[in-house]
């Protein structure tokens, strides 16, 4: 397996999923996001939903590579004493079938003109980060794995 470039340490971040099955050779990438200088949160929220992610959902050539697509936006923890807000104003789970899947999806020519000039109209490019990550699973309650491998679940 190749081994994909590490943006953070593995202390930096974590993920747990529940009943949820992924294979070995799979690629998660974790997209940190602030919003562009000028925006609030309320715009920057509004583009990535109504703009960004129907640039995604909509198209079925992006679909070949990409096998989930998720968005968090944050809100602000003020219900949380002593717990300070992550810095940044949302994340998304991108889910591949590989690192090879995600490097074809990225040199698509519609990849290369309308999803990165539409990331340049709401995202701080410089603040953005970026980690991937291979099948990292905490499993909680019941393991379906040997099911859904076996095609009864």
């Amino acid at each position: 397996m190749i081994e994909p470039p590490r943006f953070f340490s593995a202390a930096d971040a974590s993920i747990a999923v529940s009943h949820l099955f992924v294979r070995p050779d799979m690629l998660i990438t974790l997209g940190f996001y602030k919003r562009k200088p000028g925006l609030s949160r309320e715009q920057f929220s509004q583009h990535w939903r109504e703009v960004r992610g129907p640039l995604i959902a909509s198209n079925p050539i992006l679909s070949k590579y990409l096998t989930r697509y998720v968005q968090h936006h944050c809100v602000p923890s003020n219900g949380w004493p002593n717990v300070g807000d992550l810095e940044y104003d949302g994340f998304s789970e991108s889910w591949f079938d590989s690192l090879e899947a995600r490097k074809e999806m990225h040199a698509l020519p519609y990849f290369q003109s309308e999803m990165i000039a539409d990331e340049h109209r709401f995202l701080d490019m410089k603040a953005t980060r970026i980690l991937m990550f291979d099948n990292q699973v905490v499993q909680v309650g019941r393991d379906y794995s040997a099911e859904i491998a076996a095609g009864k679940a």
